[in-house]
Parts: C-alpha cells; sequence; structure tokens
C-alpha cells in the first residue's frame, strides 16, 4: 500500500530544465472550445491548500480569475502582473487564455509543490469541471507582481504507481518520445548493474539530451577543484552580465555585483537549476575543467559534449537571433570552439518568450546514455562520503515523493527544455543498499514532455517498485555498462 504522506519525502517539482517557460502562456484546450477532454469525475475533486507567502496569494487570485464570470480589466492586470509579463504577453493575448480556461470552471487545486524556500515560485496541478488536468507554474517578483505564469497539460497527481515493471513499461511506451530508463543497483565496486530490464523501447545506452542533468558533470569539477586546493566551498562568486543566464533560478534577476558563495550556487544549480549559478560555477573552474570531469565521473564519449556549453552559450546558439543552431550541428569541434569565443558578453539578447522551438536535434544541448548517468552518480556518491557537502547539495531536493522511511537519502536532477524531459536519482534504502533510476525522453514535438508527471509517474513507479526488491534482494541482475570513471 502507498505510504500515508506525513510518511513521505515532500516533493518539490521537477525544476531541472535549461527551460522554464515563464514568459508565455500555451493555449490550453477545454471544454469550451470542442475539443476533447476527460470525463466528469464520479466523486468530486478535494482542493488543496495553498502555498504561503506572496506567492500563495497570486495563485489565490489567479484561481479567482479562472472561476470568475469575466477575466479581470486591463486596469487590474496591469497591477497584478510584473512589466516583464505584460511586455511579452499583453493584455490582448493574456485576456483570451483566461476566457478559455474559465469555460471550464469550477477549478480546484488538487496539489502544489513549492520550488524555492521563499515561496516566490510554485506548481499547482489543477482540475476544471470537465475532468482535464492542467499545470499552473507561477512566480512573484520582489514587488509580489506575478512575472511568471504557466498553463501546460497536467495528470492526476495522485495516480496509484504501476504495479508491475510491464506496466511501467507500457507507460513509457505510450510517450510518443525515444526514452531511455535504467534501474540499477550499485554494487560493492562501483559498477551499475540494471535490476529489471523494463520491458518495451527503453534502451539504457541510447544517448539522448540531458537538459539540466548535465549539471552533476559541474558539480564533479568543483569538487575535484576543491580538493585540488584551487577553490573553497566559501569562496565568493560574483553575479555580471556576462555571465547572467536566463531562468530557471533566481540569480538572473540578481543586481550586477551580487556575490555568492561557491557552496551557495552548487546549491542553487542542483535544488533549482539555476542557470546563472551554473555558470558562475562553470567560470570559476574553466570549461575545460568540466570537459575533463566528463571522463573522471565516466562518461563512456565525452567529445559529445565537447566544446562543453554554459546555459547562457545554449541559450545564444539555439534562440539568439539569428539562431546558429544549423551551424552547430554542422560545425566540428574546433568550429564549435570558434562560435563560443565569437559569443558576444554584456546581457543576453535572447527573448525568453520565444525558448520554445527543440534543437536539441541540432545537437544544442548535453548528451549521455542513462548508464553514463548512473556511472556519474555512483562518483559522486563516492566523493560525498569525503566530502559531506556533495551529498549535502544534491539531496536539497529530491524531485519525487518516495518513503523516507524506505529511501533515507535521495539524490537527484532533473532537466528539461523544449523537447526534453529527463530525471536522474540515486537512493540508498533502508538496508544502506545504493540504487540509481535514471529516465530520458525526447521528443520533436514539446506538446508531447510539456507535463512533467511523466517522469515524476515513472520515477516513483520505479522506486515503489524496488521498495519490494530491495526488500528481499532477490531476482536476476542484468549487467549494465557504466563503471566509475
Amino acid at each position: 500500500m502507498p505510504s500515508s504522506p506525513a510518511a513521505r519525502r515532500r516533493r518539490s517539482p521537477l525544476v531541472g530544465g535549461l527551460l522554464v517557460v515563464g514568459l508565455a502562456l500555451t493555449g490550453c484546450s477545454s471544454s469550451g472550445n470542442g475539443s476533447e477532454v476527460s470525463p466528469t469525475p464520479s466523486v468530486a475533486p478535494t482542493a488543496v491548500a495553498l502555498p504561503g507567502g506572496t506567492v500563495g496569494k497570486a495563485a489565490a487570485w489567479v484561481l479567482e480569475v479562472l472561476n470568475a464570470d469575466a477575466s479581470p480589466d486591463a486596469a487590474t492586470l496591469d497591477r497584478r502582473f510584473a512589466r516583464s509579463f505584460l511586455d511579452q504577453v499583453p493584455a490582448a493575448q493574456l485576456v483570451p487564455v483566461l476566457d478559455q480556461l474559465r469555460a471550464d470552471r469550477e477549478w480546484v487545486p488538487v496539489s502544489v509543490d513549492v520550488v524555492d524556500a521563499g515561496e516566490k515560485q510554485a506548481a499547482l496541478t489543477i482540475v476544471g469541471a470537465s475532468g482535464q488536468f492542467f499545470t499552473m507554474q507561477i512566480g512573484v517578483d520582489a514587488d509580489s507582481r506575478i512575472e511568471t505564469l504557466f498553463f501546460g497539460p497536467g495528470d492526476d497527481p495522485h495516480r496509484e504507481p504501476a504495479a508491475s515493471w510491464d506496466e511501467l513499461g507500457e507507460r513509457l511506451d505510450a510517450v510518443d518520445a525515444q526514452s531511455s530508463l535504467l534501474v540499477a543497483r550499485v554494487l560493492d565496486n562501483g559498477t551499475c548493474q540494471a535490476v529489471e530490464e523494463v520491458p518495451g523501447g527503453s534502451d539504457p545506452d541510447e544517448v539522448l539530451p540531458l537538459g539540466s542533468i548535465f549539471k552533476l558533470y559541474v558539480l564533479g569539477a568543483v569538487s575535484q577543484a576543491v580538493e585540488a586546493g584551487t577553490l573553497t566551498w566559501d569562496d565568493e562568486l560574483t553575479v555580471t552580465d556576462d555571465v547572467r543566464s536566463l531562468p530557471s533560478g533566481q540569480l538572473q534577476d540578481a543586481p550586477t555585483g551580487t556575490a555568492v558563495t561557491v557552496r551557495e550556487a552548487a546549491e542553487l544549480m542542483i535544488s533549482i537549476s539555476d542557470n546563472t549559478a551554473t555558470d558562475l560555477l562553470v567560470q570559476a573552474v574553466g570549461r575545460d575543467a568540466v570537459e575533463r570531469a566528463q571522463a573522471t565521473l565516466g562518461h563512456a564519449d565525452p567529445s559529445l559534449n565537447t566544446p562543453f556549453l554554459t546555459t547562457r552559450d545554449a541559450f545564444a546558439i539555439a534562440w539568439g537571433s539569428p539562431s546558429q543552431a544549423t551551424g552547430w550541428a554542422a560545425a566540428d569541434t574546433a568550429g564549435r570552439r570558434a562560435m563560443l569565443d565569437a559569443l558576444p558578453g554584456g546581457p543576453l539578447a535572447v527573448d525568453p518568450a520565444g525558448v520554445t522551438t527543440p534543437v536539441w536535434q541540432d545537437d544544442v544541448d548535453w548528451f549521455a546514455t542513462s548508464s553514463d548517468l548512473c556511472a556519474a552518480h555512483v562518483w559522486l556518491h563516492d566523493r560525498g562520503e569525503q566530502d559531506p557537502v556533495v551529498r549535502e547539495v544534491l539531496s536539497v531536493n529530491p524531485g519525487i515523493e518516495v518513503d523516507a522511511k524506505a529511501w533515507p537519502y535521495v539524490a537527484f536532477k532533473g532537466g528539461s527544455a523544449p523537447g526534453v524531459l529527463a530525471g536522474s536519482w540515486l537512493a540508498e534504502d533502508a538496508a544502506g543498499d545504493t540504487y540509481v533510476v535514471t529516465v530520458q525522453l525526447a521528443a520533436t514535438d514539446p506538446a508531447v514532455l510539456a507535463n512533467p508527471m511523466v517522469l515524476v509517474d515513472t520515477a516513483e513507479s520505479a522506486f515503489a517498485l524496488l521498495g519490494g526488491a530491495a526488500g528481499s534482494k532477490e531476482g536476476e541482475l542484468r549487467e549494465a555498462p557504466g563503471d566509475r570513471g
């Protein structure tokens, strides 16, 4: 039986993407426009309490708008939304989306996850009268105005985990995307060996994009620098326009001159996938150090990510004006380094609202197999035994809900970009054994992977099924590549 909420780890949203769509609203289907919708639930949904702080108040106001008889006027929208939002999504575009959603009122929040401790960002699952679920991501600025609002496809957050490995494979195969799934036990020699080969098309040895899971390699390079004495966790890094990136994260909004410690930047990079924090760390250790760290952490083919992109690089190459994605795909390593050297400094001239087109097909992402990711987690896990900061940084946000008694330690990094959704977990069970679950999904249609519940469902199902395997330690182990580097 599933554990009680009190016994389960609190899940933060799967923030981990290179992209958080914060300045645009997706078109949403509803019962008012003739689109296919789910049937009306036979049991009325139970509303959950909204988060605290200003983001909770903002979320409550948005729900009031969605359940009202009419959308607010322009003056009200001007008071409620940040200028940065309205510059990208003016009232003339915002109101029709709100009207479309209001056609399926009454909307009820059925799941809430607060992203950051400052309660400035949150993700909710809401369900309308027709039974259709949507995700709602919302963020507020320092003046409590809404600067992020995103609606996308949602799923029932109370869906039961898959009852068998066969069912899990069927669920993953139902997603119209290339997929890779590895469920492995870490042996005493550091080798990842698959506990189960999940039936279906998932291949743990297929090279697929990572999104922000690449930040594991950045953490590895930072840890190496700390061990070598060329960097300390208390050293300060300074935000400048030359390193400032786009969301996800917080530091992209920090004033020039803001200083954070290496440890603070690492925590932001892993727990909320802060892109500017990541690029500060790459700047501190050097691009070449991260390139070398890939091999150290067990990546079978580091050339896939050489030269190693920063998040700022990726935004500029893929979605700058004009886009250089096709040129990047055609260039060799030397040509790609020349492209990076030619990128301008100063404020990043990329419109966040335009970051919607998948570019992983043009190699503008970071790439690895699930076996590579397992090896990276094992290396970092070993390093965490000598340096507790590494262990603590990786476990700030577990990404999913698991039974805390069964899994007392969970390390996590997620990743997403248009057409990319991925997650990688290392967890210790109550007996002290270690398991790794990695999931990678890639699609040419970004709408296919707009709902992060696809990833949540796969990972939570895998850990629920592992509960029995971890308790008995019985069953076949299938060898999978992925030694420690």
